[in-house]
């Protein structure tokens, strides 16, 4: 009840402005659904190392990708017309991801989970996208995606167990290493089944809301 509230005043704050990004304008009726790419900036950790790959399987697939990197000069309005207007996100997890509650209910939203932040994800985007009413897809790397493996042997407990390894210690030492020095990846072949899903989803949504 309480995120649909501040939903509600999302939608209060900066949906009657009408305004639509500066990065494009309101989808027409016959165009494709429309892609939220969350891109990261290179050297703060979370990186899709094969991004440029990731978002041509997108596009191959049907979707019109937008890709997507927070910035000082972007206000939240601008933010919001093209998230709103949108019908799909994809992500890294981290704290860009804020952005999905400014997709509309019944839209879908795919996060990608790196090793060792199961529950954080969850905590933070998976959960408040459904209580939203969001399509929540998670794509949850696999060990082989996760640059953690040129630094650790795949039987160290970092790659093997990480929430034992964690234990109820989410210590700045074990943050870095999840969350600063872990990159990412992406198994395309893999990848591009997920990102069909989320295609499905946005492509029934666009055709009843527009």
């Amino acid at each position: 009840h309480t995120l649909l509230h501040f939903r509600g005043l999302l939608d209060k704050a900066f949906g009657h402005h009408g305004q639509y990004s500066i990065f494009n304008p309101p989808p027409k009726s016959d165009s494709p659904p429309r892609l939220v790419f969350m891109s990261r900036s290179k050297g703060i950790g979370r990186e899709i190392l094969n991004q440029d790959e990731a978002v041509k399987v997108a596009k191959e697939i049907g979707f019109d990708v937008i890709l997507f990197e927070p910035t000082g000069k972007i206000s939240l309005q601008q933010a919001y017309g093209l998230i709103n207007s949108s019908h799909a996100m994809v992500g890294m997890h981290g704290a860009a991801l804020t952005h999905s509650l400014f997709l509309r209910p019944g839209s879908a939203f795919m996060q990608v989970m790196p090793l060792g932040i199961d529950w954080v994800g969850k905590m933070c985007f998976g959960e408040p996208a459904r209580a939203i009413g969001i399509q929540y897809i998670e794509y949850k790397i696999k060990v082989e995606e996760s640059s953690l493996v040129e630094k650790y042997d795949k039987n160290d407990m970092v790659i093997k167990d990480p929430a034992s390894f964690q234990g109820r210690n989410w210590s700045s030492d074990v943050m870095k290493i999840y969350l600063k020095e872990q990159n990412v990846k992406l198994d395309l072949v893999r990848f591009r089944d997920y990102l069909m899903e989320t295609y499905s989803k946005a492509k029934t949504f666009m055709e009843k809301m527009g």
